[in-house]
């Protein structure tokens, strides 16, 4: 299969399984076994093998511990917590557990206070999700003409006509993207979440 198709059927698939959508959270409490069965089915696209675990009993445990996620009630886990779980997951490649716990305090504040509104944790999640809808469809476009522009590049320089060329330079140019905007991400994670106080 040329490199093309691997990537358009990629970005097929993570469109359509990259992110859980709100309506497939069950709306009832469940224990952490059944958690992990379900966050290991809706987010399957990211396994790496067949056998691979992309949340394991021992992850959901160190995150309560960490107050990354409310405790669990009577060892069941509701729908909130579901949803905080699968933010948790995305948050992992960007950033470290301290820091993914210092974004997620506010949260978990307000989650458990008696006296805040409280915030409707699915709402805040669909919102994200509406946001990163148009990102994932523009995906394979962005793709398609990075591609190109490496064709062309390697045509110029006479390197052309080199599939492990191309994808070299995809692969770092995809890195590329994604550390900038990593680097900005972590910016304005430590600027208003890990060192508040040191604002001016």
């Amino acid at each position: 299969m040329r490199y093309e198709e691997f990537i358009k059927r990629s970005i097929e698939d993570f469109v359509r399984k990259g992110m859980i959508p709100g309506e497939e959270f069950p709306d009832m409490e469940i224990y952490m076994d059944q958690a992990e069965t379900f966050m290991n089915k809706e987010l399957s696209v990211f396994k790496k093998s067949e056998k691979d675990k992309v949340i394991t009993k021992t992850m959901i445990g160190n995150y309560v511990k960490h107050n990354m996620l409310p405790r669990p009630v009577n060892k069941k886990y509701s729908r909130d917590h579901l949803v905080l779980l699968s933010l948790i997951y995305y948050l992992k490649g960007t950033f470290q557990m301290d820091e993914i716990e210092s974004l997620m305090k506010p949260l978990i504040d307000n989650y458990n206070s008696e006296f805040d509104d409280k915030i409707n944790l699915m709402d805040l999640y669909e919102g994200i999700l509406s946001v990163q809808e148009k990102e994932r469809e523009s995906m394979s476009l962005m793709t398609t003409e990075m591609i190109e522009k490496i064709k062309y590049c390697l045509k110029e320089k006479e390197l052309s006509d080199d599939d492990n060329l191309e994808l070299f330079m995809l692969i770092v140019n995809l890195s590329l993207k994604a550390d900038a905007q990593k680097f900005l991400a972590q910016k304005l994670l430590h600027e208003y979440f890990v060192n508040p106080k040191q604002k001016k």
